[in-house]
C-alpha cells in the first residue's frame, strides 16, 4: 500500500529562480513573491538566497546586507 507521495518543487534546497515562460508577473514588472516575503516584520528581517530568488552565495550575502539596512531604518 502507498501511504504517501511527496513532490518537492525545490529539490536539494535551491532557491526558486523566476522564468519568463511561467512567471508573467515578473515580466510585467510586478512585485515578486520573494520581494513580498522579505519585507521586515518588526525587528525581524529575512536574509538568505530565497529572499532574492537566486541560488548562489553572492545573492545570500547581498540579502544579508539588505536585511541589516532594512533594520537600521527602523
Amino acid at each position: 500500500d502507498i501511504l504517501e507521495i511527496t513532490v518537492n518543487r525545490w529539490p536539494h534546497g535551491y532557491a526558486y529562480e523566476y522564468n519568463s515562460l511561467y512567471d508573467q508577473f515578473w515580466l510585467d514588472g510586478g512585485e515578486t513573491p520573494c520581494q513580498v516575503a522579505r519585507k521586515p516584520f518588526g525587528r525581524i528581517a529575512i536574509a538568505n538566497a530565497d529572499a532574492d530568488a537566486y541560488a548562489n552565495t553572492d545573492c545570500a550575502i547581498d540579502q544579508g546586507h539588505r536585511a541589516v539596512q532594512d533594520l537600521k531604518k527602523k
